[in-house]
């Protein structure tokens, strides 16, 4: 279930263009509860980073919220 606080990121990660770049893995647990929602999905992940990418049930909560 999708807190006031999971609409609040995903209305910054549309409004800064659908993707977002995160390090470290205490930076990236709000985003993997996001991607569980379906609101993210994992681009890419390397060594130093997990690249997020706004899907579209994200972007519509994002809208409405």
């Amino acid at each position: 279930m999708a807190t006031a606080d999971d609409f609040k990121l995903i209305r910054d990660i549309h409004a800064t263009g659908g993707r977002r770049q995160v390090f470290g893995a205490r930076e990236r647990l709000p985003f993997e509860e996001l991607v569980e929602i379906g609101w993210l999905k994992r681009s890419s992940v390397d060594t130093r980073a997990t690249h997020y990418q706004i899907t579209e049930r994200g972007t519509a909560a994002a809208l409405r919220s």
